[in-house]
């Protein structure tokens, strides 16, 4: 079977782990430190702290701007339940926002009607590297004490003209699990500018400690956040070919769009200028005939998630008519850093080669 997703971890990543573990860099050091300086460059943003997970990252990031039970977090109808889940736990109300039409992005113009008062934080989420409105929100909310959160952890090295992905917002967040662009197996990162915030995350992420080991004074609540040396050394070798990662999996984005254009029953969305998509979609007419298609063929597909409005834990607030005929749709085609441009070539082959309307 062709896989969905392919990310090998490769000899250098092995030898960086098994260096942290002979040098007896096990937690928190000097790997991590250099992992994090590294993406401190590469995302040119002044403070970033390692986390265990993607949605490690978004917890942190709600309990550094102060999240308490009755707050209100507003969440896109798409994105992963780890989006919702994290302000969930915190004991927030999560509000589900519809999204734009023939898009997967947070509806810009229908927030006005779901804040008030209790309203703390919105979560943006960069769909498969899409960039969605955080620097405009930042913009037009900061000034009545709502915090703007990116969940970046599909969208590492995309951007638009603004910037890169994660950067445009007060705290943005990412994933380095197996399944993303830049893997530390499993692990997270928190990104800001903001140097409170950056200071209570710091000391968050460690049980609320300045430091497990010397510390007498709990300054705030915490948890065990941490991203251990061991997983930052393979996070470093995976950074060391990152360019060679981001131009394989563009070119086989222009070989899925330029070998699937002319077949009917799918078509593309949107790509602008400087979005990165971590993985090939497209929509299709009869979702579920390309699917079957494709298994019978050994291929490996992915459908888009149910919105969150179908979970019965969370708030709904609005017309979800858009995304629900999104996610009937979207589907997602084998990609990945490592996947072999031959997979793709058949994949394009059977979908030529057969009706999928």
């Amino acid at each position: 079977m062709i896989p969905v997703w392919s990310n090998f971890l490769l000899e250098k990543e092995i030898e960086k782990f098994q260096k942290a573990v002979s040098d007896r860099n096990i937690m928190e050091g000097p790997v991590l430190r250099e992992f994090q300086n590294c993406l401190k460059d590469i995302l040119d943003v002044k403070y970033v702290i390692g986390t265990s997970s993607g949605s490690a990252a978004l917890a942190l990031a709600l309990m550094g701007i102060g999240i308490e039970p009755g707050d209100e977090v507003i969440v896109p109808d798409l994105t992963f339940i780890a989006t919702a889940n994290a302000a969930c736990l915190l004991g927030a109300k999560v509000i589900v926002a519809p999204t734009m039409p023939d898009a997967t992005l947070l509806d810009y113009y229908m927030l006005d009607a779901l804040i008030n008062e209790r309203t703390k934080a919105i979560i943006t989420v960069d769909l498969n590297g899409r960039i969605s409105c955080s620097r405009e929100l930042k913009e037009r909310y900061s000034s009545k004490g709502i915090y703007i959160i990116d969940d970046a952890c599909q969208a590492l090295m995309s951007g638009n003209r603004y910037g890169k992905a994660g950067t445009q917002s007060d705290i943005g967040c990412f994933s380095f699990g197996i399944t993303k662009t830049v893997s530390t197996v499993n692990g997270g990162l928190v990104i800001t500018n903001d140097d409170y915030l950056y200071e209570r995350m710091k000391i968050m992420k460690t049980q609320g400690m300045e430091s497990v080991f010397e510390s007498d004074t709990y300054t705030y609540p915490g948890f065990n956040f941490k991203l251990p040396d061991v997983l930052a050394a393979i996070g470093l070798g995976q950074l060391e070919r990152l360019d060679e990662k981001i131009e394989h999996m563009k070119e086989i984005d222009d070989m899925y769009q330029s070998g699937l254009s002319q077949v009917e029953g799918i078509s593309f969305l949107a790509r602008k200028e400087n979005e990165f998509l971590w993985m090939t979609d497209i929509l299709c007419e009869n979702r579920d005939k390309v699917r079957a298609v494709l298994k019978e063929n050994g291929v490996i597909s992915r459908p888009l998630g149910a919105p969150l409005h179908t979970a019965p834990f969370l708030h709904m607030s609005g017309n979800y008519e858009d995304s629900v005929e999104m996610q009937k749709k979207l589907l997602y085609l084998p990609s990945g850093p490592d996947q072999d441009l031959k997979n793709i070539e058949y994949v394009i082959q059977v979908l030529k080669t057969h009706d999928v309307r």
